[in-house]
């Protein structure tokens, strides 16, 4: 019962405690304020006795109104406090009693009305409390008038002289008594039926709320697009994803015919024949969304049947392919451009084998012949060009087919520390970059070191030249679940976003004596080993690459 008490304090008791402060206040002021009126009009004075008392009531309710609202906001609601409210309510109709006649009063059933809110509000243990409260206090009213000890405010009867049979009175104070229980008992038993009532509609409703939040959520949380449609051909559903894949609305849609959102689709889809088939079937077209853009859709229509079997429309489900369509071209192309990478790859061979005769060649005339300054000159730009063309056909050999190389455990930091000690002594970073180095020790991975030095000096060549003249590159080595990252960020000038998609393109560079490789061999060699790289840029602060590989326990070096 205690908890059934404490429970109904907690449903709503901070709004049960208000009404039960504003009906008590209005009462009081028609109630005693009509009382006033009559007595107004039977008695000369407007200061005796009994009007002072009633005075003192109206502005007792009205005071402790005050305080009960004070109470109410700093603390809230407590058993406690109901219990005070109402034991206090109980003194006041006592006093009204007293005031308007004691035993000859027409107010004690005011004591019935506090008991039927006091189980209300409190249940079974508090209107019992309540309703020995109210029998001990009129028993005691009574008592003390029918001995003389005091006097009712309109008995005309002196002191210590009975103004009712003895009878009269035990039956009057029976009579209340039992009154006062039996209100008790059935008010909060009515009280607890329907607080149970109400707790089991309000699970139902909480558990109907959860079931129907939890289908618009699994509705609204498919990644593909749903709509559904009546009997009429009108679309009367939308969900999240088909807002996101088509560009409308929902209130754009609703009440609309299919046609009028996608017209590809409704050449192809017939109601009548999609709710005569049992099994959902799929088509795939070319959509255009609300903004005009072209797209490639795949659908699939089956019929919506109520509980009874009875057709209640059409179910669409839809998905954007246009990525996949996307996807698969790319493959294609990438397929194609491996067969051209491989066909290059031959004729780059071909080209070094003469290319290095032709070389030697220009060497060995270089000593035997006999020089003038214009023919020196033309035979040392002859063998630069040659040797800048025979480092571009190594790095498009190196991009085209890079070697499976020999995978070997390796230790990053120190990889990383030598490949910076040459980068610092290279005049593309001397006296115009300074590095800043923050490794962790002990993070070994699987590659060929080869490969890995010839990873990290692309990157730091191409944060070199993304400066321009002084600047700072940060270089951090860390790992975590299994993965190293190597991140190498510049402040130089940054890239748009365009020039992202595009860095990791063979022979794509923004520098007019650049050869466009380096990105691209760092991109192929991190694919040859399975690692992964990340950049993050934006025009004027500067780029982060991050590289990312996998890590392996060191190797054991302890003798056997």
């Amino acid at each position: 019962m205690a908890l059934g008490h404490q429970a109904t304090l907690q449903h709503s008791p901070s709004n049960r405690l208000q009404w039960l402060m504003l009906l008590r206040v209005v009462f009081t002021t028609l109630l005693l304020g009509s009382t006033i009126a009559v007595q107004i009009v039977d008695q000369d004075s407007l200061i005796s006795f009994p009007l002072l008392v009633l005075y003192g009531l109206i502005g007792g309710v009205y005071l402790l109104t005050f305080f009960y609202v004070l109470v109410l906001k700093r603390r809230g609601p407590s058993p406690a406090f109901t219990h005070a409210q109402i034991g206090v309510d109980t003194l006041f109709v006592t006093a009204l009693i007293y005031v308007t006649g004691g035993i000859g009063s027409v107010f004690t059933f005011l004591y019935l009305v506090v008991i039927v809110y006091a189980s209300i509000l409190l249940y079974k243990r508090g209107s019992l409390i309540m309703a020995s409260l109210c029998s001990l206090e009129y028993g005691m009213l009574i008592g003390l008038e029918y001995y003389g000890i005091i006097n009712a405010a309109y008995t005309e009867a002196g002191p210590g002289a009975p103004a009712y049979d003895p009878s009269y009175v035990i039956y009057n104070v029976l009579i209340t008594v039992m009154a006062c229980f039996l209100v008790a008992f059935l008010s909060s038993h009515l009280a607890q039926q329907t607080a149970r009532t109400e707790k089991e509609l309000q699970a139902k409703q909480q558990d109907f709320r959860r079931l129907e939040a939890f289908n618009a959520s699994i509705i609204q949380s498919m990644d593909s697009g749903l709509l559904t449609i009546d009997i009429n051909g009108r679309i009367s559903s939308f969900n999240t994803a088909a807002e996101a894949i088509t560009g409308y609305q929902r209130q754009e849609v609703i009440g609309k015919p299919l046609g009028a959102i996608f017209p590809e689709i409704d050449q192809q889809y017939s109601p009548d024949i999609a709710s005569d088939q049992r099994k959902p079937y799929r088509r795939d077209v070319v959509f255009r969304k609300k903004d005009s853009t072209e797209g490639y859709l795949g659908f699939s229509v089956s019929s919506l049947r109520g509980a009874d079997g009875k057709t209640l429309g059409n179910l669409l489900i839809f998905q954007d392919l246009t990525a996949l369509k996307i996807m698969e071209s790319h493959i294609k192309r990438v397929e194609r451009l491996a067969a051209v990478g491989e066909m290059a790859a031959g004729i780059a061979h071909e080209i070094k084998n003469p290319l290095a005769s032709m070389s030697g060649s220009i060497q060995l005339l270089d000593r035997q012949i006999q020089m003038t300054p214009v023919t020196q000159k033309l035979m040392k730009i002859v063998l630069r060009e040659a040797d800048r063309l025979n480092t571009l056909v190594n790095d498009f050999l190196l991009f085209a087919r890079p070697s499976s190389g020999r995978s070997e455990p390796v230790e990053l930091e120190p990889a990383l520390r030598e490949t910076l000690e040459l980068f610092e002594k290279d005049a593309v970073c001397r006296d115009r970059i300074t590095v800043v180095r923050n490794l962790t020790r002990n993070i070994w991975t699987s590659m060929d070191p080869k490969h890995l030095r010839q990873i990290f000096w692309n990157l730091l060549l191409n944060a070199a030249q993304a400066i321009n003249g002084h600047g700072t590159i940060n270089v951090a080595l860390s790992a975590s679940d299994g993965t190293a990252m190597v991140k190498i960020t510049d402040d130089g000038l940054g890239m748009s976003e365009q020039t992202q998609g595009q860095i990791f393109d063979p022979f794509f560079t923004t520098r007019p004596q650049g050869s466009g490789l380096g990105l691209s061999i760092v991109h192929r060699l991190l694919e040859s080993c399975g690692g992964t790289i990340d950049v993050q840029s934006s025009p004027g602060r500067g780029s982060s690459f991050s590289v990312f590989l996998r890590t392996i326990d060191p190797p054991n070096t302890a003798p056997a």
